[in-house]
Formats: C-alpha cells, structure tokens, sequence
C-alpha cells in the first residue's frame, strides 16, 4: 500500500513539474517575441522558442532544489535584485546593438534572450513557490481548526450535559470558553441516597494545554471520588496525580462539595473563587480547604460543613466571572455578582445562571471578545424555586 502511495505521489510530481515546465515554455516564448520583435520590428519565432523559452525552462529546474527553501527576506530581495540587473543588462545589450552587425545582433540576442528568460524563470519560480507555501499554510490552518473543532465536541461532550434530576434540589450548570477548548470544569455527580456532589475546577493557562490538563483533572477526580468519596482523600489524590504528572507551572484552582437531601453541605475549596451562599440578606463566601491542586505533593485538604436551608441558593463560579472586563478595563466583580445573586435569589438556578450571564454581557458591551472562560454552577433546593 505504502509503495503504491508513493508511486502515484511521485506520478503527481512529474505532472506538476511538467505543468510548470509548459507554463515557463509559454511565457518564455512569449517574452522572447515581444523583445525580438521589438529588436527587429517583425516576428522571429524561432530564437523565441529556443532562447526564451529554454531559458525560462532551464532556470526553473534550477532554483527547484534550494529556492524554496529561502526564507522571505532572502528570497525576495534575491529575486526583485536579479530582475532588476538582469534587466537593465537586457536593455543595455538590446539598445546598444549595431544595426550593419549581423553576427553582432546575434551574438547579443543570443545572450539577452536566455537572460531574460532566466529572470522570467525566478520570477515564475517565485510566484510557485510562494503560492504553495501559502496553499500548505491554509492546509495546515484548516486542519488545525477541524482538529480543534473535534477536541471542542469531545470536551463539551465530556463535560456534564445533562445533570441528575434530584426531587429535592435543583441545578443548573453553564461553560462557555473563550477559545475552541478551554480549561473550565464542572461535574455534578448523583451520590444515590447520600445526595450528590458536585464541583468547579480552573486550571491554569488558556486554550489547548489547558483543555488537555482539565480532562486529566475530571478523570483524576472521577475516579478518585469512585475509590474514596471523602472530600479531603479526593482533593489529596488529584493534588499528588497532578504533582507527578505535570509541570510546575501547571495546577487548577478547584472547589467540591455534597449536598445532602437534609440539607447538609460539605466542602473542600482548594484555592478556588469562593462560592457565594445566599441564606438570608447578602451572599456568604464559602472560603477554606487548601492550597490548588498540583502544586505541591504534600499538601493537605480539610473538610468545612454547614447546614443549607430550603431558601439557600447556592452559587459557584469560575474567575472568567468576575475578571470580565469592558471597554475601560473595569473588572465585573463580586459586588456585581452579589448584587444580581440576591436579586434573583427567588428565581430557578437557569434565571439566575441566565442573569449572571447577561449581566457580564451588559458591563462588557455589546460584540465584546471573551478574554477567559466562564463556568457557572447553581444549586438550589426544587421547593423554593419559582
């Protein structure tokens, strides 16, 4: 098969080759009979033909092995610097002719007409060459963005579409990345008659690396809550995980928490955002765990609890929230996020989701670039909601 490949590769090749050979062989002769007539005010066909057109020929096979592997600035210069000489010395030897000289006429179209066709070949040479590296570029820019495309459905499909219908607790979770893949992380899991659990991670960087160091913190984390679903053995697992399989600079802020049907929360913030708690007036912030996860193989993770109410509302969030910028560089900020918290606080976890989305929409304006990804996750007990 591999051999087969490679003789209709090399079969493309020829033909190509042939195809640029016939494209200099016009052009060459073309050229070539415009300057003759132009030298003797008729047509002479055949010193086009044979000047001109090898000529061009000829140089283009030439500049085939090295000239295009010349960077840009080399090449270009090289290429408008040989037009040019060797154009003046085409006219020098075309005008400076001896009319009564025949032999001399010759003799200097002889040498004016290679070289014309020579600079016709660099020329044509150049105008290929870039026009291919220009063609593998658009290639290679179009495959990488079907390759984003996918590893973007894969994420999307491995981030948490639809969550657990509890009777006792509603939910709503929302990731929205400010590139093809991002580093954003939410999971809500259904712990059976213990409640669920749920969590919002942020690793750090943008785009791709970070994409690939969310998915190693969801499967790290999945199958370390399948082994031990204490909150503080989780958060030590995927810390010493991401310690041995990661650089330094690479770690995730992470917050995880259960949810019991009584109303019962426990939780690990590991450097995360605190999420805000609305139980009465104005938003508590759920602060205390650890340190993020992946930065040093010895940390430890302890455990806070406390009790949520039938009219508590529970919302965590990544920083793309509250670091969202407008056209001043002013941060949308937690006072912001607070103050459309308790104002939706009645309403179901999608009106608030929506609220905060649209309110991050209204303070960066209209048709503004997101600069980090957004992830929100509201909880909330199904009694309340309206």
């Amino acid at each position: 098969m591999s051999t087969e490949v490679e003789v209709l590769g090399a079969d493309a090749n020829t033909r190509a080759g042939l195809r640029q050979d016939l494209v200099a062989f016009v052009f060459g002769s073309a050229l070539a009979l415009i300057l003759l007539w132009y030298i003797h005010g008729n047509w002479q066909p055949n010193w086009a033909l044979v000047c001109g057109a090898v000529g061009g020929i000829i140089t283009r096979r030439w500049v085939r092995p090295s000239y295009a592997t010349f960077p840009d600035y080399i090449r270009r210069p090289v290429s408008i610097g040989v037009i040019v000489l060797g154009t003046v010395f085409a006219a020098w030897a075309t005008l400076a002719r001896e009319p009564l000289s025949v032999w001399l006429l010759r003799w200097r179209e002889a040498v004016t007409l290679p070289i014309l066709g020579g600079i016709l070949g660099l020329g044509l040479a150049s105008v290929i060459y870039s026009h291919r590296r220009l063609e593998r570029e658009i290639e290679d820019k179009k495959r990488l963005e079907d390759d984003l495309a996918m590893a973007s459905r894969i994420q999307q499909s491995l981030l948490q579409t639809r969550v657990p219908e509890r009777s006792w607790v509603e939910t709503h979770a929302v990731n929205l990345a400010s590139r093809q893949v991002g580093g954003d992380y939410y999971e809500i899991i259904d712990s059976g008659p213990t409640g669920i659990c749920f969590a919002v991670g942020d690793v750090s960087g943008k785009g791709v690396p970070a994409a690939l160091l969310m998915s190693s913190l969801q499967s790290a984390f999945l199958a370390a809550y399948a082994i031990d679903p204490r909150l503080d053995r989780v958060c030590t697992i995927v810390n010493q995980f991401l310690v041995r399989k990661t650089t330094p600079e690479r770690y995730a802020t992470f917050f995880v928490g259960q949810l019991s049907p009584e109303g019962h929360l426990t939780y690990v913030n590991a450097g995360h955002n605190p999420p805000l708690l609305m139980d009465g007036d104005d938003p508590e912030r759920l602060f205390g765990g650890g340190l993020p996860l992946g930065l040093f193989g010895d940390s430890e993770y302890t455990v806070h609890e406390r009790h949520i109410s039938e009219t508590s509302v529970l919302l965590a969030y990544t920083d793309g929230v509250t670091e969202a910028t407008n056209a001043r560089d002013e941060e949308f900020g937690e006072s912001r996020l607070s103050r459309l918290m308790t104002a939706y606080s009645g309403g179901k976890a999608v009106d608030i989701a929506s609220a905060v989305l649209e309110g991050i929409r209204s303070h960066s304006g209209s048709g503004a670039a997101q600069h980090d990804d957004i992830t929100l996750l509201v909880l909330r007990p199904r009694a309340r909601a309206s």
